[in-house]
């Protein structure tokens, strides 16, 4: 008899009692034997014994399970809620670029000197003009295009800076220098699109362009990580610099993960780091 589990004596000849599956608990199991079948007389043995309850039924598993739960589903709203605000931030970020970049491109100023460049080109070679309207439009066109995207390919990023090059050239002609050197392999790395734009809109912006002092743009990749565009360092003494395009690159930049990217002045060079990232989906 196994008292706990049994409710009344079981008679057996067999010598061995099975008792599978037993649940935790403490338990008593007694025997009696006899060759008369008579039990009034014959002595009882006990044996005592406790199972232990599977570890998944203890009270600090489950309090240990329920702590952990708590964190887990803590840390997921924690990420959820990082996740949200980061795609607020760079949301906010990116209306604000867009309204900056409207203002400087799409401006009175950069307009007149395109179209006053435009029309000295109908008098003097339509054949250069008709190429000169083909890369305002592209230009623009890419404006429109990428204004609402996180990251392009270098590769269109590369095709947006030419046909920008292009049209501050029929101003600057060999007073502006751009060398651009990027192996194609690198082309499908991604960049947040306009860095390109904006760098080269500075350099033009801050500095002096002339026959005497041409300006030099280099492009050129730093390690594998990195773009870097350099430029001459000799400033205009009458433009007041807001910094508005550095600081917007940088902080769209740390808002897609990186925070690598630097500016730096050495050896009469002004010096700009931008992040690649890996190709992806910039949507």
């Amino acid at each position: 008899m196994l008292e706990g589990h049994d409710l009344d004596w079981i008679v057996s000849k067999d010598e061995r009692a099975s008792y599978p599956e037993l649940p935790s608990g403490t338990y008593t199991f007694k025997i009696q034997s006899t060759i008369h079948h008579n039990f009034n007389d014959a002595p009882i043995q006990f044996y005592k014994f406790f199972i232990k309850p599977p570890i998944w039924t203890t009270w600090w598993f489950i309090l240990g399970c329920s702590i952990l739960g708590a964190l887990v589903i803590y840390s997921l709203i924690k990420r959820r809620d990082k996740w949200r605000e980061r795609e607020g931030k760079l949301k906010r970020d990116r209306i604000e670029f867009q309204l900056e970049n409207l203002k400087s491109q799409i401006n009175p100023h950069f307009l007149f000197n395109s179209f006053n460049t435009l029309a000295t080109l109908v008098e003097e070679d339509q054949k250069i003009a008709l190429s000169y309207i083909d890369h305002l439009a592209d230009f623009y066109r890419s404006l429109l295009a990428y204004k609402d995207i996180d990251l392009v390919t270098l590769k269109k990023e590369l095709e947006l800076t030419r046909n920008y090059v292009f049209l501050l050239k029929q101003r600057h002609g060999e007073r502006l220098v751009v060398h651009t050197n990027i192996p194609e392999y690198q082309k499908e790395r991604m960049i947040p699109p306009l860095t390109l734009q904006l760098l080269i809109e500075n350099a033009v912006k801050h500095n002096v362009v002339s026959k005497d002092h041409p300006l030099t743009i280099e492009i050129f990749i730093e390690g594998e990580n990195r773009l870097c565009v350099k430029n001459n360092l000799q400033r205009k003494n009458d433009v007041d610099s807001t910094r508005f395009g550095l600081q917007n690159i940088r902080a769209r930049c740390e808002l897609l993960g990186r925070g690598d990217f630097e500016v730096k002045e050495a050896a009469g060079y002004f010096i700009v780091y931008i992040p690649l990232f890996d190709a992806r989906n910039s949507d």
